[in-house]
């Protein structure tokens, strides 16, 4: 008789606590592949889950969705990954069926849920993939960066979104790592006056790296883009923190007729006030949380040397720490920027 097998997967159990777990290492199904996870990355959503506070997900849950990796077994239909083979993954699950999956929008899916809130945990051993949403990872790109390739489709999602033109100016609220991709982003696509603004020093000299003119986001943050722009505001303006003080700034910070792009997930509830404001002025209000058709735009960038994912890797952890990892990442005691996993 076969010797069952057993793999590490994390959960979250309640606010504060994550275990890892024992499961069942079975055969990948028909149409999926069984991924070796090399490396995992901690999302400023997984942290909303870890708080207890994401709007979206209920208690206890499997985490993480930021996956790179070696194929080790396919299923028996699977024709375009092999054993070997190096790749990162996206992490939906979608009916194939509704209006919205039908016209290839498939991040609209009537049906659409996230794997990894679903039993298939990131922070693990091993991961189930179907098929169709496995990319292969170019020999110039670490598992490293190839972990982060879900949160840059995300941004390069938010960022055709946008319809930034060329020499566009644009206001990114936020200094995290989805607010340095966006700059970075921003750069490539032609804006040509970039700011960031954030709270950690060491993240406003990465954002300068990156193009970007970094300013500290205190009382007079919003005046001085103001006064950078002729008091006219940005073309486009990002929020990447998810508060209200900072979705307020976002609209207040643009142009008439200009565009904002709310990103953070938030927690809290807050005013309309800015909004109806932004209404009489003109502002495109965009909201973006996933992507399409996004990922191998994404690999193709880092592998041109167009955007840069080793500078926001700060922290590195076994998964048996990941305990540990979360608390760093919630305490920002180390002003950690990315954390990735390593099992």
């Amino acid at each position: 008789m076969r010797k069952m097998q057993s793999f590490r997967r994390a959960e979250i159990i309640s606010p504060g606590v994550i275990e890892l777990n024992n499961i069942e290492k079975r055969k990948p199904g028909n149409n999926e592949a069984l991924i070796r996870v090399k490396s995992s990355g901690i999302c400023g959503s997984d942290m909303h889950t870890y708080s207890g506070k994401h709007p979206y997900v209920t208690l206890p849950t499997t985490i993480g969705h930021e996956i790179s990796g070696v194929v080790e077994e396919v299923g028996d239909e699977v024709t375009t990954v092999k054993m070997g083979d190096r790749v990162c993954v996206e992490p939906l699950i979608t009916c194939n069926k509704c209006y919205y999956c039908r016209r290839g929008q498939y991040d609209y899916c009537e049906n659409l849920r996230l794997k990894y809130r679903s039993g298939y945990s990131g922070y693990a051993d091993y991961y189930y993939a179907e098929e169709k949403w496995i990319h292969h990872l170019p020999e110039s790109v670490s598992f490293d960066e190839g972990a982060l390739m879900e949160p840059l489709a995300g941004s390069v999602h938010a960022i055709i979104k946008s319809g930034i033109r060329l020499c566009d100016s644009v206001c990114i609220i936020g200094d995290g790592p989805i607010a340095l991709i966006l700059a970075q982003l921003a750069y490539v696509v032609g804006a040509t006056d970039i700011f960031v603004l954030g709270l950690e020093d060491r993240n406003l000299a990465i954002a300068e790296e990156f193009g970007a003119v970094p300013i500290r986001n205190n009382e007079g943050a919003i005046q001085e883009v103001m006064k950078r722009t002729q008091n006219r505001g940005v073309n486009v303006s990002f929020e990447a923190v998810g508060l209200p003080k900072t979705f307020d700034q976002a609209l207040s910070v643009v142009s008439k007729g200009g565009t904002s792009v709310i990103f953070g997930i938030f927690e809290d509830e807050f005013s309309a006030k800015k909004l109806i404001e932004s209404m009489v002025r003109g502002i495109n209000v965009i909201g973006t949380s996933n992507y399409c058709w996004d990922f191998e735009k994404a690999i193709s960038l880092v592998s041109h040397g167009r955007i840069r994912l080793e500078p926001l890797i700060t922290h590195r952890f076994k998964l048996e720490d990941v305990g540990d990892a979360m608390a760093l990442k919630s305490k920002r005691s180390e002003q950690p920027i990315k954390i990735i996993l390593k099992p």
